[in-house]
């Protein structure tokens, strides 16, 4: 049976009243999730509510988050297949996954040819617009459009749809082998770099569900990560959001991975400053803690200000020199020497993270 259908068969939703009188004696955990409160109860329980409080729909989990049971006023099928609903139903699943080895994640996730590949990165960087690229110059098509799971396997891992999503609302009951993870690079040139285990870490576990409120299972979902990106790897494509991009870079997946360039070092800019445009000019202020301890502030031309960008993500210094010969008509050598002039200064100021 796929994870899909084992979700769907394993909801239980009942009438509200049946356990509203359970749930007075409550605590209400510390999440920065938006779109739910969760609460322990004192039979050792969660409880999940809306963000507008312990209003109805809810979900309850065990502690092992081994049974999960919806509640709803009335039994429609509106309102059990409603979104807030199966926002609740997808948090404590979710967090049931943990103890099964299985990744929740933020990726927009294809199959093609009897393989998967997930495409992650932050919100906005174009994880659906590569791969719908993928779909129109290949054939590929979505098994998630944003949330898919990652079960891992004892040789590999395997792309499982499940039934909810994020924003793009396409999900299907499909599973099939992961061959890699894409984190998605804005590029006019089309290569991939591999990452090394640690940055591979960083990136999972930023674009992965880890429940922080309950940290024993916080530690299984780390542990998950770790197993994940052992036998799966994982990239940095730069590439741009057209079909002959697509093209090019599944050419290199699959024919000529020996293309593929080695793991480098990476570099960005450290939490606490921001690049503002002000009057045509383009100058870096410190934010929070750092206005104490920051004199005064940077102004950068255009193309300090194209590769401080660049920077706000971690990039290699070979990857920034790539960016800058595509982005500018200027010989390899100025640009080599004047990127090593910034990063320097940038460094030097407290600004840049290696």
């Amino acid at each position: 049976m796929t994870l899909y259908r084992e979700i769907e068969e394993s909801k239980k939703v009942y009438p509200a009243e049946q356990v509203i009188k359970n749930f007075q004696d409550v605590t209400e955990i510390a999440t920065d999730l938006s779109e739910v409160r969760i609460y322990s109860t004192s039979d050792g329980k969660w409880l999940y509510c809306s963000s507008g409080g312990k209003a109805i729909p809810y979900v309850t989990a065990t502690s092992d988050y081994q049974q999960i049971e919806g509640y709803a006023v009335e039994l429609t099928k509106e309102e059990i297949g409603g979104t807030a609903m199966r926002f609740l139903f997808r948090t404590a699943f979710e967090c049931q996954f943990c103890y099964r080895k299985i990744i929740s994640l933020h990726a927009a996730c294809i199959e093609l040819n009897d393989f998967a590949v997930a495409f992650t990165g932050p919100s906005g960087i174009g994880k659906s617009t590569r791969a719908f690229a993928w779909m129109n110059a290949l054939g590929a098509k979505l098994i998630s459009g944003d949330r898919p799971a990652v079960r891992i396997e004892n040789t590999g891992s395997t792309a499982c749809g499940v039934p909810w999503d994020g924003k793009e609302q396409i999900f299907r009951d499909i599973e099939k082998p992961l061959r890699c993870i894409l984190e998605v690079r804005r590029s006019s040139s089309n290569y991939l770099r591999r990452l090394s285990r640690e940055q591979a870490r960083k990136l999972i576990v930023q674009q992965s569900f880890v429940p922080m409120w309950d940290t024993d299972v916080a530690f299984m979902a780390m542990a998950n990560v770790s197993a994940l990106i052992s036998k799966t790897p994982v990239y940095r494509v730069f590439c741009g959001p057209d079909e002959n991009s697509a093209r090019t870079i599944y050419d290199l997946l699959i024919n000529h991975p020996e293309l593929i360039r080695e793991e480098a070092k990476d570099m960005r800019i450290k939490e606490g400053f921001v690049l503002r445009n002000v009057m045509d000019e383009y100058i870096v202020m410190p934010t929070g803690d750092n206005t104490a301890k920051f004199d005064g502030a940077v102004v950068l031309n255009e193309v300090s200000a194209f590769i401080y960008k660049l920077l706000e993500h971690p990039m290699c210094r070979d990857d920034l020199l790539a960016a800058i010969l595509n982005e500018y008509d200027v010989d390899e050598a100025t640009a080599s020497a004047d990127l090593d002039a910034l990063l320097n200064k940038l460094a030097e100021m407290g600004v840049l993270e290696k």
